[in-house]
């Protein structure tokens, strides 16, 4: 009788072995099926909801409808050239034209003749004295310079165009007094680090060089005067001329491939538009300067007209044109409020003004991008793979390094993510992402012009807790989102500023009719303003007070939602700096 073979120690492993990795495999199976229906269930649940409350996540119902090239603005092929961004090129061949040899000039104009003054010794006749030792020289001796250049209209790139021509400049005499003779590091320490303002520091450059006698000559950059300025610009009236024709199309619609995805569309040149906007408002300064209002109005209205076609009007709209249009309206506003702190606008531009201020509602166009990034986060989560979604990421936040080695770490994690985890969990993140954004969206409320902090601050608070632990159902929301509470403030900031502006327009057609200010913004209603515009923030009625000395205050709460009674603070700091302070008219 033979005796069955009994399988040796080896086959058993492997049977074992086997068995093993088979079960593991059908394990792994089910998790990632499970996991990926899991998601996909939580995400159409999502898409139900959104669709019962009007919102579709449909990429598709985001693409603009087709248009005839010869009735869209971007049809014309110069707009499309200059305004819409090439690659990662900002630069096209309208950019040498924007040049201002002003940057370029070498030549100095003496501004001041300043002595030195040691003790025992008095200033001469027609000298004004300073002492160096006193905290209030330094903003005297600005006063001095200032009345010394006299009236300029100041270029939001930093540099000034004076009234009248630097050859008509008379140094002021200035006798410093000083316990010893300053060393060269002790006077450039005194002499102010700007006239004008701080954002023409670099143009204006004082010097003190010797001028022998121990007294020194105080010079400045030649400023050019604003008439060398505008003439200079002349130049680019063909330019201007083709962008208003090219305005008058019906639609506005970047030309792309909409169906690739959000990520494949092309994008407005923002530099171009910067640009172009700063230099029609320098332009504007300089027609207001030299008391034509109403040319400065025609440059206004191209700022205004372009934001609203070239930006506002091309859908979908992303974050950042929202807020290059927030940006560009709010030089658009501070070039108007430069005239009305001069007292150059005439009724007939301060009217036409205040019409197209109340045509501005900032808050709906983010409110547009914030729904815009929605959408483009849901598309990459719900049609991405987890390969394609990682290395769109990595594509946009790791810098684009060179590094040999940043690259192989990089393309290895990118292996990594899109190898282990489960399409299901990007589809997790689709609904947290959706979530969160749609807090965003619900936390201000664009049809009255309200911003609400505490629902923002509150969406963050919920979602800080939800994020401050990785979880598979939120990791990918998390890289994704912004933080959008500096977008809203200074949007709150600007849009604070255009309603101002529509109220000091009024202000400025009754002080015309009337010789002052009225005591109250009622006097304005109905012949000057329809409404009073209310504030941003709260949206009680603004604060308005007429000073003593005939002008005015007006504020309209901040990011606080206190009244702090008109006090000023930064505008640039977003902390301290824009909580603890109103919006004060106009923005320092």
């Amino acid at each position: 009788m033979t005796t069955p073979e009994t399988p040796s120690a080896p086959r058993r492993r492997l049977r074992y072995f086997l068995i093993s990795a088979a079960a593991f495999a059908v394990t792994v199976a089910i998790f990632y099926a499970e996991e990926d229906w899991r998601g996909w269930r939580a995400m159409e649940k999502c898409k139900h909801e959104l669709a019962a409350q009007g919102v579709s996540l449909d990429w598709a119902s985001q693409i603009p409808a087709a248009v005839p090239d010869n009735e869209n603005v971007f049809g014309v092929p110069e707009i499309s050239n200059w305004f819409v961004r090439k690659g990662m090129d900002w630069e096209n061949d309208l950019t040498p034209k924007f040049h201002n040899p002003a940057w370029d000039s070498k030549e100095r104009t003496i501004v001041a003749h300043l002595m030195i003054g040691l003790p025992g010794t008095t200033p001469p006749a027609g000298f004004v004295g300073l002492a160096l030792g006193d905290k209030n020289a330094r903003a005297e001796m600005v006063r001095l310079l200032k009345e010394t250049i006299g009236p300029v209209a100041i270029d939001p790139s930093g540099l000034y165009y004076t009234k009248e021509p630097p050859g008509e400049i008379r140094p002021v005499q200035i006798y410093l007094q000083c316990q010893n003779q300053p060393g060269e590091k002790v006077l450039k320490g005194f002499l102010p680090r700007a006239i004008v303002s701080d954002d023409s520091d670099y143009f204006e450059g004082l010097q003190a060089q010797t001028a022998g006698d121990g007294s020194y000559n105080v010079t400045i950059r030649t400023p050019m005067t604003a008439a060398e300025f505008l003439k200079l610009n002349e130049e680019l009236e063909p330019v201007f001329a083709l962008i208003r024709n090219a305005l008058q199309r019906p639609y506005a619609r970047i030309g792309g491939d909409y169906n690739s995805g959000p990520s494949e569309i092309s994008i407005p040149n923002y530099v171009m538009l910067r640009t172009v906007s700063q230099r029609l408002s320098a332009m504007a300064r300089c027609h207001l300067l030299l008391g034509h209002p109403e040319k400065a109005l025609g440059d206004l209205t191209l700022i205004r007209d372009m934001c609203r076609r070239l930006l506002e009007e091309n859908k979908p709209m992303t974050l950042v044109s929202a807020m290059i249009n927030v940006a560009l309206s709010g030089l658009y506003v501070r070039t108007i409020a430069d005239g009305l702190g001069s007292q150059a606008w005439q009724d007939p531009q301060l009217a036409a003004l205040e019409d197209q201020l109340k045509q501005i509602n900032l808050l709906s166009q983010v409110q547009l991008a914030v729904g815009g990034e929605r959408f483009s986060l849901c598309y990459h989560l719900s049609t991405d793979t987890p390969g394609q979604f990682f290395k769109l990421t990595y594509g946009g936040f790791s810098g684009g390094s060179t590094n040999a080695w940043s690259v192989l770490k990089e393309q290895t994690e990118i292996w990594i993510q899109s190898s282990l985890i489960p399409r299901g969990w990007l589809r997790q993140n689709l609904v947290t992402g959706a979530n969160f954004f749609g807090n965003v969206v619900a936390s201000m409320d664009p049809a009255s012009k309200i911003i609400l902090p505490n629902d923002l601050e509150g969406t963050y608070r919920q979602f800080d807790e939800i994020f401050s632990h990785w979880s598979p159902y939120t990791f990918a929301a998390n890289i994704f989102i912004p933080n959008f509470e500096r977008a809203f403030k200074t949007t709150a900031r600007n849009q604070a500023s255009v309603n101002q502006g529509r109220i000091v327009c009024a202000l400025e057609r009754f002080r015309l009719a009337h010789g002052e200010y009225p005591e109250t913004l009622a006097a304005l209603v109905p012949q000057l303003v329809d409404a009073i515009p209310h504030d941003v923030i709260g949206g009680q009625p603004p604060h308005y007070r007429r000073n003593a000395d005939g002008t005015f205050l007006l504020y309209s709460i901040g990011w606080s939602q206190k009244d702090h009674g008109g006090r000023t603070g930064d505008p640039n700091d977003f902390n301290n700096g824009q909580t603890n302070c109103d919006m004060v008219w106009p923005e320092k």
